[in-house]
């Protein structure tokens, strides 16, 4: 769901086929059940027993039957639960927002939306501020611009999920321009939750269950907290390996954000929604959406970064692999993993749930973070069995699906003439769209995960540090395409230049040193163990200048550390969540404070010509220089200059 890890390249893409080829390749696959049954249990049987996984749910349908609805391992390790397919619900996370992409369809179809005017039209119970108007075409295609740390927007089971109107203000603040890059977006999904609940003023869980559950004959589905408890639900578990599994909470999302996703779901009711999809918004006489509002709903030209690339539907994004059109998503929240694929000119669609793959808690404060980075230290021998388990839905279609189709965007796009196309000004570093919130620390870790664009002779370009991907050749204008088929796109937006490249067409923003400095953590890490030796200066023997630069240094060291070390646990949950501005004032106060203590001391002891010896010397300059070379970093992490109710500048 979110940004613990760079989890987050989308994974989801492709392109459009028309009509006549989907109704010319409609029913084409032949699939026998006990052969696909077979091949599932070769390949999760042994991947389940390798990783320590719990338990797993695999579905496999056509239009009009039902291949493969299986449970494997355990749903409740303490009480040796099996995984019942039929009645076991696993939360499939995220893929919940193309649920909630259906029933904005339906309202858009029965005119009672528009994708096109401000959203604030319909919104009632809270208002998106900033000087730009967002609309559903944008939240629908994750071009909304909304902070991408979830911190706090998830409860546990018993929790409470309501969401005060002055929190979700705050919230609701666009951190870039709306409308332009499309960047993995779950809090604006939370919004259109918002507006469906408004427009309807009913429930999000009776929404969903009177809208689509019902009709569709999903009767197992729930939306939250189901209506028997926990009775039916598989358990949440964090796994490193065999004997290394443990139980973690069953997150809520709260309903600021529950259009993001949050639906718990057996293999039955899941093989009847991939169903409904393959026979395009019908299911067994029941119409749940219209043909014309199902054509909507996966019309990629809604969001296409470049004509040649894959795009995105209202949710729903496009795959490339030249298996006829194809579209998918994926859905991870703490304790469950999840990816579903749909063919329809192969009539086929699968989903692959499991236990596990995630850490216990999305929250980025750093009593979350160091747990989680334990939680998902998987042990060596157990990641064959992960990587199976997360691949399977891809291996189900190299193994039965045969990639022989045309790439159906390639007639929007121009050949390739003798010109790069001003190739020049896109060269250089980019970080991914989504690195964008008031946590520094998120925006930390997008900033270490840069990529560099380069040329590789001639009009060929490559990405920097990724030689797996080889070189890719122009194919059209600011469109590249390497040895294995797979794009990389260039666009000149009003807000900045992008790159978009993989089969899902993953979108990165140009930047530069200075403004996604990466190089400043290094800087901050050498600076931290360099002041630590001043600690040594400070002893009675110690030469005056040394003794005063530690006396004064390290408590601004001290106070800078604090500072950050507060925000980082705290910004979110208290300052945003709670609408505190004292206690984030002072934290922040004491954090500038630091600066002036290290920078002023830095100043002094370059100034002062006392003779204290060589190595004396040498070493204050070293802590000097590592007091302003901490101001440097905390500088460009945009900590230092902003107050609260902004984080950064």
């Amino acid at each position: 769901m979110s940004s613990i890890v760079l989890l987050a390249l989308p994974l989801l893409a492709i392109q459009v086929a028309g009509p006549d080829i989907a109704q010319a390749r409609a029913d084409s696959l032949v699939l026998n059940p006990s052969t696909a049954e077979a091949w599932v249990d070769r390949l999760v049987k042994p991947a389940l027993a390798g990783s320590g996984v719990p338990g797993a749910l695999v579905v496999i349908v056509q239009r009009s039957r039902v291949i493969l609805n299986k449970g494997y391992g355990l749903a409740d390790v303490a009480a040796g639960a099996p995984v019942d397919a039929g009645r076991t619900l696993f939360n499939t996370a995220s893929i919940g927002k193309s649920l909630t992409a259906m029933i904005t369809a339906q309202l858009l179809d029965d005119g009672g939306l528009d994708l096109d005017v401000d959203v604030n039209r319909y919104l009632t119970s809270a208002r998106i501020a900033g000087p730009d108007s967002v609309t559903l075409r944008m939240l629908l295609a994750h071009r909304g611009g909304f902070d991408d740390d979830i911190t706090g927007l998830l409860v546990p089971f018993d929790g409470n999920i309501t969401i005060p109107r002055a929190e979700l203000d705050r919230r609701l603040r666009p951190l870039v321009a709306p409308g332009y890059a499309m960047a993995y977006d779950n809090q604006g999904f939370g919004v259109i939750g918002l507006i469906l609940r408004d427009v309807t003023r009913k429930s999000i869980a009776d929404l969903f269950r009177e809208r689509l559950f019902e009709p569709a004959g999903m009767t197992g589905a729930a939306h939250g907290r189901p209506p028997d408890g926990k009775a039916r639900l598989a358990r949440c578990y964090t796994v490193q390996g065999p004997g290394a599994v443990q139980e973690c909470e069953y997150w809520l999302y709260r309903d600021g954000l529950q259009g993001a996703g949050g639906i718990a779901m057996s293999g039955t009711d899941m093989g009847r929604y991939l169903r409904l999809l393959l026979n395009r918004g019908t299911l067994e006489g029941h119409v749940v959406l219209s043909p014309a509002a199902f054509a909507d709903l996966i019309d990629f030209d809604h969001a296409r970064f470049h004509p040649g690339m894959p795009g995105a539907g209202l949710a729903f994004v496009q795959f490339e692999e030249f298996r006829g059109l194809e579209y998918a998503h994926s859905g991870h929240i703490p304790g469950f993993s999840s990816m579903m694929k749909v063919y329809p000119d192969a009539d086929v669609a699968i989903y692959v749930g499991f236990l596990g793959g995630t850490p216990g808690s999305f929250d980025l404060t750093v009593t979350n973070v160091l747990r989680s980075l334990r939680q998902i230290d998987i042990q060596a021998a157990a990641r064959p069995g992960f990587e199976v388990l997360n691949n399977l839905t891809d291996s189900f279609a190299v193994r039965f699906i045969p990639p022989d189709q045309p790439r159906s965007s390639e007639s929007t796009v121009q050949k390739a003439g003798a010109s790069a196309w001003g190739l020049d000004e896109f060269l250089g570093s980019y970080v991914i769209a989504t690195n964008h919130s008031q946590s520094f620390v998120s925006r930390l870790g997008g900033w270490v995960g840069t990529i560099r664009l380069e040329r590789a002779g001639g009009s060929n370009v490559r990405l920097g540090g990724i030689p797996s991907l080889g070189e890719y050749h122009p194919v059209g204008p600011l469109l590249y395409e390497n040895a294995k088929g797979d794009r990389l796109a260039l666009a000149k937006l009003p807000v900045g230049r992008y790159l978009a490249v993989g089969l899902s067409g993953g979108v990165f923003k140009q930047t530069n040193r200075f403004e996604s400095p990466g190089w400043s953590v290094l800087l901050f890490l050498i600076s931290v163990v360099m002041m630590l030796t001043a600690a040594m200066q400070l002893r009675r023997t110690a030469p005056g200048p040394l003794r005063k630069l530690a006396r004064w240094g390290l408590p601004g060291f001290v106070l800078v550390l604090g500072g950050l070390l507060a925000e980082w646990q705290w910004c979110v949950t208290l300052a945003i969540g709670k609408g505190a501005i004292v206690l984030p004032a002072l934290w922040r106060l004491a954090l500038h404070a630091g600066v002036v203590l290290l920078v002023w001391q830095a100043v002094a002891f370059f100034r002062a010509h006392a003779p204290i010896g060589r190595l004396n010397r040498l070493h204050g300059i070293l802590i000097a220089t590592a007091g302003i070379g901490m101001a440097v970093a905390v500088t460009f992490w945009r900590v230092i200059g902003a107050f609260p109710p902004y984080w950064s500048w």
